[in-house]
């Protein structure tokens, strides 16, 4: 089965341009102006883009945290996700710190094999640290599970919330089995405390999230992350970056190498 998308304007990463998408048996075989093939279904795109499926990195999908689940199961997500042009999500395993990379695992596939209706893949979270944890980061790399990313939280003490020495042992196996560490770069301590002086003083509202966490607390626990995967010598992934000190911090590490 081939598929002509003819006389759209082609949006890749780098440039766009006037071109004819070829598709076989689903896969795009080529890209260049005035493609024929006998027998191809064409779609004609004159006056419209012709864009990639997107990919979310960085997704939630009936996530239990503290109390609640997020609102958009496997499907209603992965749905909505189609509807808007991404065809495909990295959702989270994220393990309570009573549970074990393995058993989070198998938590999330049965969650998503039944539901998902696009393309997906996992990144696995590290919420607690032991030898044991060590080791099945070994193994969840390997082709049977297929991650090649974990994430570390310097945020949300008591819950998902790594120690400095833990991140830093995370980071030094992300770096001897290959893998790419990813970060929630906040410094939870802090905001634990300031959220305890808030609650005392009766702010309960939206208004106390933002209060609990000035930007320098991004700023700094950014800055950390970066000085010890730089001493880890591990690749670093810093997610959702919100204010300028934390993108400084960034670009200051990526500058020094």
């Amino acid at each position: 089965m081939s598929i002509i998308i003819k006389n759209g304007t082609v949006v890749n990463e780098d440039a766009m341009f006037q071109a004819d998408v070829l598709i076989k048996d689903g896969i795009i075989v080529d890209v260049a102006p005035s493609i024929s093939a006998d027998g191809a279904e064409v779609i004609d795109a004159t006056g419209k883009m012709v864009i990639p499926g997107g990919i979310d990195p960085h997704t939630h999908m009936q996530l239990p945290f503290m109390g609640e689940v997020a609102v958009d199961d496997f499907y209603h997500g992965t749905r909505a996700a189609l509807a808007g042009g991404t065809t495909m999500i990295i959702d989270f395993v994220i393990p309570t710190k009573d549970s074990t990379p393995k058993a989070a695992y198998k938590q999330w596939r049965d969650w998503a094999d039944p539901k998902v209706c696009c393309d997906y893949a996992l990144s696995m979270a590290i919420t607690s640290w032991s030898p044991a944890i060590e080791k099945e980061m070994e193994d969840i790399v390997k082709p049977e599970y297929g991650i090649n990313s974990f994430k570390f939280f310097l945020a949300y003490s008591g819950v998902f919330m790594v120690r400095d020495e833990e991140f830093y042992q995370g980071m030094l196996t992300c770096s001897r089995i290959g893998a790419l560490a990813r970060v929630h770069a906040e410094n939870g301590s802090v905001i634990a405390e300031k959220s305890k002086v808030l609650l005392n003083q009766g702010i309960t509202g939206p208004e106390g999230h933002t209060q609990s966490r000035p930007e320098e607390l991004e700023a700094e626990a950014t800055n950390r992350a970066c000085v010890m995967a730089s001493q880890a010598n591990c690749p670093l992934y810093v997610v959702h970056v919100m204010s300028k000190g934390a993108a400084k911090a960034i670009a200051h590490h990526r500058q020094k190498g």
